[in-house]
């Protein structure tokens, strides 16, 4: 988790460097939330979990939109009994909790802003943790997506992920499906 947090201190840092602002390359930010689904394939946890995502999408020096963002993914654990731990024997406990993983993300996202084509695809890198004392330790990934503004004023959007972390404490690929709201926009 610490290192999460630094991950995330530092990149809200270069995002708001005085040098970005005084040259006029940060474009409008908007802010977006969303709740939604997701599927893993461990066996040991559920399937399907719930997330819930947060994020701020901007334009760098007029040619790169970027999006920086949160994901908070829970997956219910589902593995059968475990056998208890022979008297005769030292056993370390089971992990028997729940699969929290915590996802800080930068992406490169390509989209259509003449307001012809709804649809969106992203690609980047992540900061990955286990949240909940699973795994301390934040591993790097990639993530890519597929999304689709909604409305009249395209405020509303549903976005299909792949996060791929590196799997060093086995919480793998998911799949987040996430329908969410553009509910701010402001010049920094």
């Amino acid at each position: 988790m610490r290192r999460l947090t630094l991950v995330a201190v530092c990149v809200a840092t270069l995002v708001a460097a005085p040098p970005l602002r005084a040259q006029g390359t940060l474009g409008p930010v908007a802010l977006s939330a969303g709740l939604g689904t997701g599927y893993q394939l461990r066996k040991e946890f559920n399937a399907v979990g719930m997330h819930l995502w947060g994020g701020a999408e901007t334009v760098l020096d007029q040619r790169v939109r970027v999006r920086l963002d949160v994901g908070l993914h829970y997956f219910g654990y589902a593995s059968p009994a475990i056998a208890p731990c022979p008297r005769t024997s030292y056993c370390a406990p089971p992990l028997t909790s729940a699969l929290k993983v915590g996802a800080i993300t930068g992406t490169v996202v390509w989209r259509d802003t003449t307001g012809v084509r709804r649809w969106y695809w992203n690609a980047g890198l992540g900061a990955y943790s286990a949240l909940g004392g699973r795994d301390a330790n934040s591993r790097l990934g990639l993530t890519a997506g597929l999304g689709r503004e909604l409305g009249a004023a395209r405020t509303y959007f549903i976005e299909a992920r792949v996060h791929a972390p590196y799997d060093g404490n086995g919480y793998g690929v998911f799949f987040p499906i996430t329908a969410g709201w553009t509910f701010g926009h402001f010049v920094p």
